[in-house]
């Protein structure tokens, strides 16, 4: 009676666990796929104990019912592998119909003709013709298993141990009934332990429930998972105990010491990975919450700083203009020009500031003009002429012949701008050459210098644009920066729809700057 109650138990589990698993999957072809293997699985149990407890069928009718269940359901279990690990049925389309048509051609078979012959001995008697069968399974277990151990191989993160979840459970399932329907009726000329497949059943759909529903508990998985382990593990350990004969025992006993170890490394592998995902999960928050402090920032530098700011710069245009009366000391002069130079770059900080969060967040559009593309660079090597020439460098402009195009003239002044002025600052021999160049219908600007050069892993990182950071060379030859040009540069192209990217031999080679704009002729 305890045999009955246990399987009973596990069949209701296994239906139980597909329902459940629908119902979180249910606008997903997993959860569909899961639940006909459940459902499936659910009957090969029941079948299998109508086998060993027969009523209103014979036993060899129900065996018969059982073997066509297992084909249906390692067809299905085949179908669901291929659904969770995201590949096209197309792509097995042929192979598909072929053991569709082997499948139902074999399970026809069992029951029209002669296939199969009942012996009142432990095994039934095959013809030849039924290595079809035994072939089928075999197909559709090695090219299953060789799927997941791909996606193992070839994933990471969530996908990998999903893949190693299903191999897992898979796998035991396999060896399981094995040993239940080979290695056990040879030794004991019995068949009386077929009973136990409902139960490794149970833990093949446990293991696929929960490689799915994964996604959805969190510390909920690493309690479930102790617990599936913690009753599986029980009832392997309770067989020992009820199996007669010595050679089993140790058999049952080498299973459940296999398990224990597959157990404890399941539980291993949840326990970490729920812990890296509560840290990401925390990391995410905290940088969604600083990138809402920083927008918050940004905003309020509008009303905080710029209000106060516009009128201090025009009290001190008036008062150097002689509005207020003339100032005759050179010294106060000199040094309310130089409150006026540190206001205006104040002023410019905070409105390229503005300027980029508005264009993140849509609050401010581009202001297309016509633009001579040419004529913009060449003003703005007239402007920084002076400061190379400081530095006893060079800064010449190679101009060719560029068509006008639609741009925010300011926006795309700013740009180059930045680009030029960083370039002589961080260039102490040599100097700077901008080209320019017509290819693939864009227009690329390169600017190139001969200064501290820069390493791969370097500009990878700053041409993520990141505010107010900069690289200790650079800092070191030029302390006052505040690492913004690069960033306002690189939101500014990107605005236009172009792309800012950089290239360089390494350290102390120089290092060249490219804009590249899609051309937007007049």
């Amino acid at each position: 009676m305890q045999k009955e109650y246990l399987i009973l138990f596990s069949i209701l589990i296994s239906f139980i666990i597909g329902l459940f698993v629908y119902l979180k999957e249910r606008n997903r072809q997993t959860g569909s796929h899961f639940l006909i293997f459940a459902i499936i699985i659910t009957l090969w149990s029941i079948s299998l104990y109508f086998y060993n407890n027969p009523i209103l069928l014979s036993a060899f009718e129900w065996l018969k019912i059982t073997l066509s269940l297992t084909i249906v359901g390692i067809f299905e279990l085949f179908c669901f592998i291929i659904v969770i690990s995201n590949i096209s049925f197309k792509k097995f389309k042929i192979p598909l119909i072929i053991s569709f048509i082997l499948s139902a051609t074999i399970i026809l078979a069992l029951f029209v003709s002669g296939l199969m012959i009942e012996e009142k001995s432990y095994l039934m008697m095959l013809h030849p013709q039924s290595a079809i069968f035994f072939l089928l399974l075999f197909i559709y277990g090695a090219f299953g298993t060789a799927i997941l151990f791909e996606r193992s191989l070839k994933s990471s993160g969530i996908e990998h141990l999903q893949a190693m979840y299903i191999l897992v459970g898979f796998g035991f399932f396999i060896i399981s009934i094995t040993c239940l329907n080979v290695f056990i009726p040879l030794l004991t000329g019995s068949r009386e332990y077929l009973w136990l497949g409902p139960i490794f059943a149970l833990f093949l759909v446990g293991s696929l429930a929960f490689a799915i529903i994964r996604y959805y508990l969190s510390e909920t998985r690493v309690i479930l998972m102790k617990l599936f382990v913690g009753a599986i593990g029980t009832t392997l350990l309770i067989l020992p105990f009820l199996i007669p004969s010595f050679n089993l025992k140790i058999l049952t006993t080498i299973i459940f010491l296999l398990f224990c170890i597959l157990g404890y490394y399941l539980i291993k592998i949840t326990h970490e990975e729920s812990k890296r995902r509560e840290e990401a999960e925390r990391l995410a928050r905290e940088w969604e919450k600083l990138a809402r402090a920083k927008n918050q920032f940004l905003l309020s530098l509008q009303h905080h700083l710029r209000t106060p700011l516009t009128p201090i710069k025009g009290y001190l245009e008036r008062i150097l203009e002689g509005t207020y009366g003339r100032e005759e000391n050179p010294v106060i002069k000199e040094k309310l020009i130089e409150i006026k130079k540190l206001a205006d770059t104040l002023y410019s900080l905070m409105e390229g500031l503005l300027d980029v969060q508005g264009l993140k967040v849509g609050k401010r559009t581009l202001n297309l003009e016509d633009c001579q593309i040419g004529n913009l660079i060449e003003g703005i090597v007239e402007e920084l002429r002076p400061q190379a020439e400081q530095k006893s460098l060079y800064l010449k402009f190679e101009r060719a012949s560029l068509p006008t195009m639609k741009l925010d003239k300011n926006r795309i002044r700013e740009a180059i701008w930045n680009l030029v002025d960083n370039a002589i600052k961080y260039t102490n021999r040599g100097g700077v050459t901008i080209t320019s160049k017509i290819e693939d219908e864009k227009l690329k600007i390169a600017i190139s210098d001969t200064g501290i050069g820069m390493d791969k892993e370097e500009i990878d990182y700053f041409l993520q644009g990141k505010l107010f950071e900069r690289g200790e060379m650079t800092k070191k030859l030029y302390g006052p920066g505040r690492g913004m040009g690069l960033n306002l540069s690189i939101e500014f192209i990107k605005t236009h729809g172009g792309k800012i990217w950089a290239e360089s031999g390494g350290r102390g080679k120089g290092t060249t700057f490219w804009i590249g704009l899609p051309i937007k002729v007049e």
